[in-house]
């Protein structure tokens, strides 16, 4: 695709493919959504578990777990390039490089953790974010640019924290040299973003 900021010799493809894996069945209340000491989660854990509870036990301290994840900052763990997609969560194979050939496409892997993934009155669950991406010089200077080319809402029955992206992206008629592939990830269900910058070399 054709971006504004980049001049005549730039042309930037980028395909984005979004992927749920496994998802966790327990109910998030509203009032959980708020800061909230998860020490009684934590003893209720501990108590179900020496009676031998394992459900209750799980249960509790996935309440706990999620609980923590509101408040966490969003990041990507991890966030790398890869020899191919991944055909499921956890599915990557690292490439031994970044240097691509102009037109080549390259792959990256990114797993989004600590998404606010609020029930809505319906009943169901909806993590949701948006996806920008730029093309950097090594200085810093953007030479493409695309906001929101991916934008998701992602209605599930049962909570989902298993999410993985596919992301390719194709860098033609540029010059050799030194570059930077950024994502920029919103979620849009609160104010956390997060910056991930990959260095690539172009020859």
């Amino acid at each position: 695709m054709n971006h504004s900021r980049q001049t005549k010799r730039w042309t930037v493809d980028v395909v984005l493919l979004i992927v749920l894996a496994s998802g966790w069945g327990f109910a998030l209340t509203p009032r959980s959504v708020q800061a909230a000491d998860i020490d009684a989660l934590l003893t209720r854990a501990g108590t179900a578990q020496k009676g031998r509870d394992h459900a209750a036990s799980i249960a509790a301290l996935e309440q706990a777990l999620e609980k923590v994840r509101v408040e966490a900052p969003l990041i990507a763990n991890p966030f790398l390039i890869v020899v191919k997609p991944a055909t499921f969560f956890g599915d990557y194979t690292p490439r031994a490089n970044a240097v691509f050939r102009n037109g080549e496409s390259q792959h990256f892997y990114l797993e989004p953790k600590n998404l606010v993934n609020p029930r809505t009155t319906a009943g169901t669950y909806e993590p949701a974010f948006d996806v920008d991406l730029q093309i950097l010089t090594a200085a810093g200077q953007v030479v493409a640019s695309q906001e929101r080319f991916g934008s998701f809402r992602l209605p599930t029955k049962s909570q989902v924290q298993d999410i993985f992206l596919n992301l390719n992206v194709k860098v033609s008629g540029v010059p050799p040299g030194k570059y930077k592939v950024q994502f920029v990830l919103r979620d849009a269900n609160s104010k956390k973003t997060l910056t991930v910058t990959q260095p690539i070399t172009m020859k």
